[in-house]
């Protein structure tokens, strides 16, 4: 049982640093720019490369009771490609959006995750939900609907007038089917599987960056990286320009910018933020995870009004607070729908994924329909980008949670040793990061 204090400074870090993560996101693609967008997305990818095998690889073979299950590493690599590729898409498009797209409007247009996974769950596995989820899931629609129209409609601002911003706003708020889809897909490819969160990510990691740096001819596509489009020559060159910028090298135009903090500085912070999320759901209720991502949305999106932001504070309407009260409210809503349904299932197992369909002539639709009914049990998806570590509730864990026990000198060091168990709480369990790379998914 982990003591209240303990507790409350786990929520309270958690909303701090998620808060920070939340910012720095915005910040980074605002400082590098349009031009050098598209070099962010694979820079994460890349550094995302390095920081899990710094933690997997000294687990792995310097620590016996850290090596990955045998049934994860014979998983056929055709799963972890899949999911590559969806978040590799999802990456693309949030990172095409970015600049252009506010930040707090970000943090409100991610939560349309939710039905997004709700639609995918129904058209994909036939799941059924109850009236407060759909409920809940129709207000935070409308609240994303009620944020954004005002700055659809009337730009006023230097960044809503100028050119590509309304691409941009479609561009994230796409960036979502195929996290969602992503997010099914894990729910179903690795259930009740033992896993190893950092094997997962590691080996999502490298596929997802060698699939993005393939998106390159995407970038040609006009509207998508500029609205004339690059040549292949010129989006590649920015692969160049950009590694020099991300150095701040002389002559690449970035030398008296933060921009080597500002992007390992990311990727650091997004690695604590959801280890930190991995601890809470370990270590507290439903009802504590609950609160803490209600928490999170409003703080995340109101801290883009800070006075401390200098050049990069954002102005928030009227409307914008209209629809982010009416966004909570879903959520909540949504939150309580899940949870209830979870109870009455459990109280009542006739009413379960097997009596719902006609199943016993086909074993995939059997597996389909027992993951069908799980997925939308799962935290909801909240304010975050970079889900890295593919999101699992942890039911059986080692109590070595980070720490390579015997490797680097003895412990002490910093790494998910021995952090694996069965997947009943599911890969829906999972949260945006503002970005979306679904890799270091966590569930609060």
């Amino acid at each position: 049982m982990v003591p209240k204090i303990s507790l409350v400074l786990l929520v309270v870090s958690i909303l701090f640093v998620g808060t920070l993560n939340t910012l720095s996101y915005k910040v980074l693609y605002t400082v590098y720019s349009q031009r050098y967008a598209y070099f962010v997305s694979n820079g994460i990818n890349v550094l995302y490369v390095v920081f899990g095998g710094m933690l997997l690889y000294p687990r792995m073979y310097c620590n016996r009771s850290g090596r990955v299950p045998e049934e994860l590493r014979k998983q056929p690599q055709k799963k972890f490609i899949v999911m590559s590729f969806l978040d590799a898409s999802g990456t693309f498009l949030s990172a095409m959006g970015s600049v252009k797209t506010p930040g707090y409007l970000q943090t409100i247009l991610n939560q349309t995750l939710i039905p997004m996974i709700m639609l995918t769950s129904f058209f994909a596995l036939g799941t059924r939900f109850s009236p407060l989820q759909i409920s809940g899931a129709s207000l935070i629609v409308i609240g994303a609907l009620v944020s954004s129209f005002d700055s659809l409609l009337n730009p006023s601002s230097s960044a809503a007038a100028s050119s590509g911003y309304k691409m941009s706003l479609i561009f994230y708020l796409c960036s979502n089917l195929p996290y969602a889809l992503s997010a099914v897909y894990k729910e179903v490819a690795f259930k009740n599987q033992k896993t190893d969160v950092v094997y997962l990510t590691q080996q999502v990691s490298i596929y997802q960056m060698l699939i993005g740096i393939a998106m390159l001819p995407l970038t040609s596509i006009p509207g998508v990286a500029n609205e004339e489009g690059m040549s292949v020559a010129e989006a590649a060159s920015t692969l160049d320009d950009g590694l020099l910028c991300y150095l701040q090298l002389p002559h690449s135009g970035c030398a008296h910018k933060p921009t080597f903090v500002l992007l390992t500085g990311y990727c650091l912070l997004n690695f604590i933020y959801n280890t930190l999320g991995l601890y809470l759901t370990k270590a507290a209720s439903s009802t504590v995870n609950a609160i803490t991502s209600s928490l999170l949305l409003p703080i995340t999106t109101l801290a883009f009004t800070l006075p401390i932001l200098g050049n990069f504070r954002e102005d928030i309407k009227r409307e914008t607070f209209m629809g982010l009260v009416i966004i909570v409210i879903g959520f909540l809503l949504y939150q309580y729908g899940s949870s209830s349904r979870k109870k009455s299932q459990v109280s009542d197992p006739v009413d379960s994924g097997d009596n719902l369909t006609l199943l016993d002539k086909d074993d995939d639709r059997r597996r389909f329909s027992k993951n069908r009914l799980r997925v939308i049990h799962s935290p909801a998806p909240i304010a975050s980008f970079q889900e890295r570590i593919v999101g699992i509730k942890i039911k059986h864990g080692t109590k070595d949670v980070l720490g390579f026990n015997g490797c680097v000198g003895g412990g002490g060091g910093y790494g998910v040793g021995g952090m694996y168990g069965s997947l009943d709480g599911g890969f829906g369990e999972f949260k945006r990061v503002q970005s979306f790379d679904s890799r270091f998914s966590t569930s609060i």
